[in-house]
């Protein structure tokens, strides 16, 4: 496994849950169903000029009193890296990059770029000019088109640092051995994704060791940045 996108190559995916989220809306996303969504999420952003080198802005979702990220942006997350781009979580008031994905209602709130294209998911967009992002995935094919990604190129972009394809899947790997996540049935994820500790021992690690991962819900591992039982703080990912 060399890139980031070779987590969600289709022959990985299968029947097993990877992503489920609890609740009143609750849902699941087997492997295969999150391949496909991953690369429809691609050729949707790839519409609007995101390629490799290119930037992509998200907002996963957390907020003043939400800790869990959205599954949409976990999709959007994996679209981007299927084609090669960086993905800025949080970003500044003016997101930068080609595209900027986002709850809907808070679309709003930002001063977008002449160049940006908005993206909103959860609920349908008021505004014609944003996109629906869940919408228009929906109708996009999920073929697998040519993209090279060199494993030193910028994956994740954040306060924190930069971190490449290889940085991210190493750090994924240290994360699976020492937390022995083979032997863990599920990993809820608690934490931002603008954390990259989060990103790689709530995301990654999970992916790498075939562990299904709760937004939100009740596991043996918790990924968080808040005090609690059980807690794997993000920090503790050296990258």
């Amino acid at each position: 496994m060399n890139v980031l996108g070779d987590l969600v190559d289709p022959d990985r995916g299968g029947d097993s849950v990877w992503i489920h989220r609890p609740g009143s809306r609750s849902r699941s996303w087997s492997g295969r169903q999150f391949c496909i969504d991953a690369w429809k999420a691609g050729n949707l952003l790839r519409h609007y000029g995101v390629h490799e080198g290119a930037t992509v802005s998200l907002a996963d979702g957390t907020g003043e009193n939400e800790t869990t990220p959205s599954p949409q942006a976990l999709v959007a997350l994996f679209g981007a890296w299927v084609l090669g781009a960086s993905v800025r979580v949080d970003p500044p008031e003016s997101p930068p990059g080609r595209a900027f994905v986002a709850p809907s209602d808070d679309i709003d709130q930002y001063q977008l770029r002449p160049e940006t294209t908005a993206l909103g998911y959860g609920t349908a967009p008021e505004d014609s000019t944003v996109v629906h992002f869940e919408e228009q995935r929906w109708s996009e094919n999920p073929v697998q088109f040519p993209a090279t990604v060199e494993t030193d190129a910028t994956a994740l972009d954040t306060d924190a640092g930069s971190f490449s394809h290889a940085d991210l899947l190493a750090a994924g790997q240290q994360a699976v051995d020492k937390y022995d996540l083979d032997s863990v049935e599920r990993v809820a994820l608690s934490a931002s994704l603008d954390d990259p500790g989060a990103v790689v021992a709530g995301v990654i690690a999970p992916l790498l060791s075939g562990t299904a991962i709760t937004l939100g819900g009740e596991a043996s591992l918790v990924v968080a940045n808040r005090e609690g039982e059980a807690v794997v703080r993000p920090d503790t990912v050296r990258l």
